[in-house]
């Protein structure tokens, strides 16, 4: 009650017709986004739970992908697996427009306390744990058909971890591997190389201007 109460607030305007407050979330995608200004998100860095890991806010990439699923959508009750996840959205993303079941893994783990929110103020289920992409085992990736993951190629080390991962993907069967990145060199050479190594890969370039203006790459690695 009291985050709707903060919402309504939010969009009041005085007879002058000024904000009294700045908007706290936005719309995208069937999803509510919320802004750095939201009392959830105050509350939670006033908490300490500070990302250590660039992971201090959504980004821009993540629409790449849920566009991109829109005009080609996950079969019903997929197992997916978001890496790097930091607020969740793009499994949230899932869950809501597939009914799929997601999991997410962040190296961050003051990054979870976001995710929970989003998934409480969606409606959504979604877990999430600390883990890095070196700790993602055969094993542990058997028990997904879908891998994704969005501005996650950002230092050199992330591009040779990510393409050991889907190394490790392929052989645990996972069905399809997605990457999104605004084409930082370390996500343009880990394309190069999956190209020369993997069999099916497909390298989309994608441009948007609503609900955002983004442009990138969306790198597809399937069996």
């Amino acid at each position: 009650m009291k985050s709707d109460l903060a919402d309504r607030l939010a969009t009041f305007k005085s007879p002058k017709s000024t904000p009294m407050v700045t908007k706290t979330h936005r719309q995208a995608f069937g999803l509510k986004i919320l802004n750095a200004n939201h009392p959830r998100i105050r509350q939670l860095k006033r908490d300490g739970k500070v990302a250590k890991i660039h992971g201090n806010k959504f980004w821009n990439s993540s629409y790449l992908i849920m566009d991109y699923l829109k005009k080609n959508p996950l079969p019903k009750r997929s197992r997916v697996l978001e890496i790097g996840c930091g607020w969740g959205l793009l499994g949230l993303y899932c869950a809501k427009r597939f009914g799929n079941k997601v999991h997410g893994i962040d190296a961050d783990e003051n990054v979870l306390p976001y995710l929970d929110v989003h998934a409480e103020i969606n409606g959504l289920k979604m877990s999430g744990e600390k883990k890095t992409f070196k700790q993602l085992t055969v094993n542990y990736l058997s028990n997904f058909d879908v891998v994704m993951g969005a501005d996650i190629c950002f230092w050199d080390e992330m591009g040779h971890e990510l393409y050991n991962l889907m190394g490790r993907a392929r052989k645990a069967g996972v069905k399809q591997i997605i990457v999104s990145d605004p084409c930082r060199p370390p996500f343009s050479e880990l394309a190069v190389k999956c190209d020369k190594k993997f069999e099916n890969v497909e390298l989309l370039e994608k441009f948007m201007k609503r609900p955002v203006n983004a442009s990138g790459e969306i790198l597809i690695v399937r069996p």
